[in-house]
């Protein structure tokens, strides 16, 4: 039987499995929080830059960068928990954060033009990346877990 998820529900389980690496994850309980988060960042930016200006340019990059550690370990838990509905490794949202980390790099360890390469490597997995997120799961259960569409029996649990 398939349950349905509400919106708000689907939010809630971003921040209540954000260290969950066991389970799968709906397509809803990945892009409902990703909607909320881009809306709430470009009208965060939005008023910060009509607000504030570019003279407090310090106070955006503080606040972008809290923002930004505040959410990057519910969004990796989901999108592992995402891959894995889809019967693939969730290690492979690793690859967004380790280009990132080669581009961030200063121009000592890595040249312009390795950093060129590398942020469009990071364009192209991220938008593949996104274009995989949209598939559905696998029906019923894998290799992982049980399928989060089904409802289960709390008295008599599935062990997968």
């Amino acid at each position: 039987m398939m349950t349905e998820m509400t919106y708000l529900e689907a939010y809630k389980q971003f921040w209540t499995e954000a260290f969950n690496l066991h389970d799968r994850a709906r397509r809803k309980a990945f892009w409902v929080p990703f909607a909320v988060h881009a809306v709430f960042y470009l009208t965060f930016s939005i008023l910060i830059l009509i607000f504030y200006q570019t003279s407090y340019n310090h106070v955006y990059q503080t606040l972008n960068f809290l923002y930004n550690v505040t959410l990057s370990v519910p969004t990796f838990s989901v999108i592992y928990r995402r891959l894995q509905d889809m019967n693939m490794t969730g290690w492979l949202a690793l690859i967004l954060p380790v280009l990132y980390f080669i581009i961030d790099l200063p121009e000592e360890y890595v040249n312009e033009t390795m950093q060129l390469i590398v942020w469009f490597l990071y364009l192209i997995c991220g938008i593949i990346l996104l274009v995989i997120l949209t598939f559905d799961g696998t029906e019923g259960p894998n290799r992982f877990s049980y399928d989060p569409k089904e409802s289960i029996d709390e008295l008599n649990p599935r062990n997968y």
